[in-house]
C-alpha cells in the first residue's frame, strides 16, 4: 500500500514534526518570553531617559532603572538558551525523521525508477530537504516568530504613550512584511530552478568521475569538460538569477527601512516638539527603530534564504515523493509457498511503448530447473523482473502455488526467491556482511559454509582482512569472478525455494565455472530453478530448455532431445559454442 506520507513540503513539515511536539512547543513558549523581555528593554530605556531628566533627580530612581536593563537582559538571554535546549531536541529529532521517512519511501520505489536516476543527486535531494527544513525550523522560532511577537510588543509600548507612534510601527510593519512576501512569491521559482540546475550538475559530476576510467581510457577529457561545462553554465545563469532578484529585494528594504526611521523618529521628535510625549519616548522610539531596522533588513535577507531553502525542498520532494508505480494492494498477504509451481497465464507486458509479451503462457512445475535463452532483448530478463515484480503486468496472471502475484506482499515473494544477478551487487562493507545480507541471523560458520560451497572461501582467506576485508563501493576492490562467488554464497546462505540465476557465472573463467558447477548443482537441489545462460553448457543439466525470441517461446524441451533435433535452434546454438566452452564431461 502507498506509504502515507503528505507531498506538499509545508504538510510535510507538521509530518516530521509531529513525533516531536512537545519540544516544539516549549521552544515557543521560551521564544515568546525571551521576546517579550529584549522587547521590555525599550520601555526601560524610556523610563531611565525620563529619570535622567526628571528635576529634581531621583538617584534611587535612576539605579533602579540601570540596574534593571542588564538584569533583563541576563534574564532573557537565559530563556533564549532555554529555547536553543528545547529547540535543538525538536530539530535534531525533525532530521532523524526526514531522513528515515524519506529513505524509507525512496527505498519502496521500483528498479525501474532507480534505472533512470542517479543514486548521488538522490542522495543530495534528502540532504537537501533535511538541511532545508532545519534552516527554515531555525528561522521561523528564532527569526520570523520573534519579529512578530516584537512588532506586536513594540506597537503596545508605542501606543501606549501615543497612538500615532503605535499606528507608524504597525503600519509600516505590515507594509514591509507584506513587501517582502509578495517579493518572496516572485522570487520562488528563480529558487526552483537554481535548486534543480544544481542538482543536476551534482548528478552529471557524479556520473562522470563514476566512469572516469572510461573517460581517461577514450582520450575524452576535454569532450568530457565540454559536456560538464554546459550544465556548470546552466548552473551558473540560474544562480546568478536567483542572486540578482535577491538584490534587488535588499534595495526594496533599504529603501522601506530608511522611511520607517524618519516617520517614526520625526514622529517623535514632533511629539515632543509639541509637549505631548517626554524625552524618553524619543529615546524609545530611536531603540524601536535600531532594534526593528536591524531585524527588518535581516529579515529580508532570511525571507530570501528561506525561498532558497524552500526551493530545494520543493524539489528534492517531488523527485523523491513520486507516486510508487509497485505496491502492495490493500488486502494483500503474506504468500504461503507450498510447493514451488510458477504460472504465468495469458501474460501482456508493455514497456516504454514496446510489447515484451502478448498473451504469453507458461507452467514451471515445483522442483523443475529451466534454463532461459535468447538474444538480448529477447525478454530473459523481463520474465525474471516480472516474477520479481519489479513491474507490473498489463494483463494476464502471474502465480507461485496458486497466488496471484498483485494480491501477496513484496516482502514475502522477494523472501521465497534467491537471486544470483549478472551485474553483481555489492555493499561497501565487509564480505562477511555482504555474505550474511540474505540472512541477517545467519552464524559466522554458515557464513563460512555458503562461502565453500560457493567456492569463495579459497580467495577470501588470502585477503588481508579475510572475511573483515572491505570490499569498496559496488564491490571494486574484488575481481568481477570474486564478486560473482560472493553473490552466489550469497544465495547459498539464503536456502531459498526458488532461485534464479541470470548469467551467475558469466564472470567467472573457465576453470572456475568448472569447478562451482557442482556447488550450483547442490544449490538447485529440491529448488525451482530459473537459470539464464549465454554458455550453453552451464544449462545442460536443466531439466527443460526454453528458446525465447521476441517474448515468444519458440523451442521447449530437455535439453538432451533438443540436441538431438537436426533443425532445431537450441542444437544450432550449441554447435556454433561447442568449440569455445567446456562441456560437461
Amino acid at each position: 500500500m502507498e506509504k502515507d506520507i503528505p507531498k506538499q513540503p509545508l504538510l510535510f513539515a507538521v509530518f516530521a514534526t509531529k513525533p516531536h511536539r512537545k519540544w516544539v512547543i516549549s521552544a515557543f513558549i521560551f521564544v515568546t518570553l525571551a521576546s517579550l523581555l529584549s522587547g521590555y528593554s525599550v520601555v526601560i530605556l524610556q523610563h531611565l531617559t525620563d529619570a535622567i531628566a526628571a528635576r529634581p533627580i531621583r538617584l534611587e530612581t535612576i539605579w533602579i532603572w540601570g540596574i534593571a536593563y542588564p538584569l533583563i537582559f541576563l534574564l532573557s538571554e537565559c530563556i533564549w538558551r532555554l529555547s536553543g535546549f528545547t529547540g535543538m531536541r525538536w530539530f535534531m529529532g525533525m532530521r532523524s525523521t526526514i531522513y528515515q521517512q524519506l529513505y524509507e519511501y525512496l527505498s519502496l520505489h521500483s528498479k525501474d525508477y532507480f534505472s533512470s536516476r542517479f543514486a548521488g543527486p538522490l542522495t543530495n535531494k534528502i540532504s537537501n530537504a533535511v538541511e532545508g527544513y532545519d534552516s527554515l525550523a531555525g528561522e521561523v522560532l528564532w527569526d520570523f516568530f520573534p519579529l512578530v511577537l516584537t512588532i506586536i510588543w513594540f506597537t503596545l509600548f508605542a501606543g501606549f504613550n501615543n497612538i500615532w507612534l503605535g499606528l507608524t510601527v504597525l503600519v509600516w510593519a505590515s507594509l514591509f512584511i507584506g513587501i517582502n512576501i509578495w517579493s518572496v512569491k516572485k522570487l520562488q521559482p528563480y529558487s526552483y530552478q537554481s535548486a534543480h540546475a544544481l542538482s543536476t550538475l551534482k548528478g552529471r559530476l557524479v556520473d562522470s568521475l563514476s566512469n572516469i576510467s572510461l573517460v581517461q581510457e577514450y582520450a575524452h577529457v576535454s569532450g568530457e569538460k565540454k559536456y560538464i561545462g554546459k550544465f556548470i553554465k546552466k548552473q551558473y545563469y540560474a544562480g546568478l538569477a536567483h542572486w540578482w532578484f535577491s538584490e534587488w529585494i535588499l534595495v526594496a528594504n533599504g529603501v522601506l527601512i530608511s522611511f520607517f526611521m524618519l516617520f517614526m523618529i520625526g514622529s517623535a521628535i514632533l511629539l515632543f516638539q509639541n509637549h505631548i510625549v517626554s524625552i524618553g519616548v524619543i529615546v524609545m522610539s530611536v531603540a524601536i527603530v535600531s532594534n526593528l531596522a536591524n531585524q527588518f533588513f535581516f529579515i529580508g535577507q532570511e525571507m530570501t534564504n528561506a525561498t532558497k531553502y524552500y526551493g530545494e525542498i520543493k524539489e528534492g520532494l517531488s523527485e523523491i515523493l513520486k507516486i510508487h508505480s509497485i505496491v502492495d494492494s490493500p488486502n494483500a498477504l503474506a504468500l504461503q509457498f507450498s510447493k514451488g509451481e510458477i504460472v504465468f497465464d495469458s501474460v501482456n507486458f508493455d514497456y516504454e511503448n514496446t510489447k515484451v509479451f502478448k498473451n504469453f503462457s507458461l507452467t514451471i512445475h515445483p522442483g523443475q530447473k529451466i534454463g532461459f535463452v535468447g538474444r538480448s532483448g529477447a525478454g530473459k530478463s523481463t520474465f525474471v523482473s516480472l516474477l520479481l515484480r519489479h513491474f507490473d503486468i498489463q494483463e494476464g496472471k502471474i502465480t507461485i502455488d496458486g497466488q496471484d502475484l498483485q494480491d501477496v506482499t513484496l516482502e514475502s515473494l522477494r523472501k521465497i526467491i534467491a537471486f544470483v544477478p549478472q551485474d553483481t551487487s555489492l555493499f561497501h562493507r565487509t564480505i562477511r556482511e555482504n555474505i550474511q545480507y540474505s540472512n541477517p541471523d545467519a552464524t559466522d560458520k554458515e557464513i563460512i559454509l555458503a562461502a565453500k560451497q560457493a567456492q569463495a572461501d579459497e580467495f577470501i582467506q588470502t585477503l588481508p582482512e579475510k572475511y573483515d576485508t572491505l570490499v569498496g563501493e559496488r564491490g571494486v576492490k574484488l575481481s568481477g569472478g570474486q564478486r560473482q562467488r560472493i553473490a552466489i554464497a550469497r544465495a547459498f546462505l539464503k536456502n531459498a525455494p526458488i532461485l534464479i540465476l541470470d548469467e551467475a557465472t558469466s564472470s567467472l573463467d573457465s576453470e572456475s565455472e568448472h569447478a562451482i558447477q557442482h556447488s550450483l548443482e547442490e544449490l538447485m537441489k529440491g529448488r525451482t530453478v530459473i537459470a539464464i545462460a549465454h554458455r550453453l553448457s552451464t544449462l545442460k543439466k536443466m531439466d527443460r530448455i526454453l528458446i525465447l525470441k521476441e517474448g515468444t517461446i519458440v523451442e521447449d524441451g530437455n535439453p538432451d532431445d533438443l540436441l538431438k533435433k537436426n533443425d532445431g535452434i537450441f542444437k544450432s546454438m550449441w554447435n556454433h559454442q561447442v568449440s569455445g566452452f567446456i562441456l560437461d564431461e
